[in-house]
């Protein structure tokens, strides 16, 4: 069944203070882009294995869901594979792993119409896997099995999610103090792993992440940032929780922050499962609201970075008070959203084998 929380407006805990967002025991929910199920997978899949001097739009402006896969190699995603990604095969050489979940998510036969890897006969040990069936997505990185190689402000990873046509980007809040902006999925991540390198120092860390992000422009000045909302990260196991900051990836400035209570930027829904540093099997609902008086302070923030770093890009003053970015909300639209699953470290440092299922993603209003 698929999750109707929102289409439904099935009734939420009141905020502390329904006149700065969304009354949540009563909202209305608008689709900016509800789920969309994908029966015609072959034009969703695509791979990307260059990282431009000058970095493109986030991600594809493509009108659809898809599943992008980037820094796995070229052959990433060039053939379609029968071999079950969703869970370790009864016979698998090692038995502790017989029958346990990988992606979890089962796609239906026959499995190479639903699912891509480098080569037709590829299995957990010799391939990355990725899936996409109607409103669920899969994604299955294994460094063991593509060569390693440097990227600057990033690491191998895929993205499932949607970009809107640029004439069809909506905003995400309208002049309704009451307006937030949400982002939710569910998500499970049945499986992590990592070898360090022989010989590698105590404190080397091999990192897997998943998070909710969106991608927002400026409409004065065709600025995008990123708002990264993040799902799991496995250095914070057994401690899940890490301050709200402001970054730069290189392309572009990001703020990020754990769905968790207390963050500076969103809201952590009553119905939203909280970041984590451990795995998980079955899917957990995820949902990042963000009011009006975060985005204000999103705002603050990441102006107050680009003040503080004019030469990144994006970071030039724009406005005659110094701000990079305008001070107003309702002067955003998004223009991408999706679930990014990434890893750090692996080749030399040593190699990372990590499943996520996503399912039901969307972006939202609630008033």
């Amino acid at each position: 069944m698929r999750d109707w929380l929102l289409v439904t407006g099935v009734a939420l805990i009141a905020c502390a203070s329904p006149v700065l967002a969304a009354d949540t025991a009563n909202a209305v929910a608008t689709p900016l882009k509800a789920p969309d199920c994908i029966m015609d997978p072959q034009r969703s899949f695509f791979a990307e294995n260059t990282q431009p001097a000058e970095p493109p739009h986030p991600t594809l402006p493509i009108g659809r869901y898809y599943q992008i896969v980037r820094f796995l190699g070229n052959d990433s995603i060039s053939a379609p594979a029968d071999f079950d990604f969703g869970h370790f095969p009864a016979s698998y050489p090692w038995p502790p792993a017989r029958g346990l979940a990988v992606t979890g998510l089962a796609v239906p036969e026959p499995r190479f119409l639903w699912q891509r890897a480098a080569h037709p006969d590829a299995t957990v040990d010799t391939s990355s896997g990725f899936q996409l069936h109607c409103y669920d997505a899969g994604s299955f990185i294994n460094s063991w099995t593509f060569a390693p190689r440097a990227i600057d402000r990033a690491g191998p990873h895929s993205i499932y999610g949607y970009s809107f046509d640029a004439a069809r980007s909506p905003p995400i809040y309208d002049d309704n103090a009451q307006t937030d902006f949400v982002l939710q999925a569910s998500v499970e991540i049945p499986w992590f792993a990592a070898w360090p390198a022989p010989g590698a120092p105590p404190d080397a860390v091999l990192v897997g992440q998943v998070s909710l992000f969106a991608y927002l422009r400026d409409r004065n000045s065709g600025k995008t940032f990123a708002l990264l909302f993040a799902i799991f990260d496995n250095r914070y196991s057994p401690d899940p929780t890490y301050p709200a900051f402001v970054a730069h990836d290189a392309a572009t400035p990001f703020a990020s922050m754990p769905i968790s209570a207390g963050t500076r930027y969103a809201t952590r829904s009553p119905y939203s499962s909280a970041f984590t540093g451990d795995t998980w099997t079955g899917l957990r609902f995820f949902r990042a609201q963000v009011s009006q008086p975060d985005f204000r302070r999103v705002l603050a923030d990441i102006n107050a970075y680009c003040q503080a770093h004019r030469t990144e890009r994006y970071c030039p003053a724009v406005a005659p008070d110094g701000s990079a970015y305008s001070l107003a909300v309702t002067d955003y639209e998004i223009t991408d959203f999706g679930v990014l699953h990434e890893i750090f470290g692996g080749g030399p440092a040593g190699n990372i084998s990590m499943g996520v299922h996503v399912y039901d993603l969307g972006a939202w209003n609630l008033r």
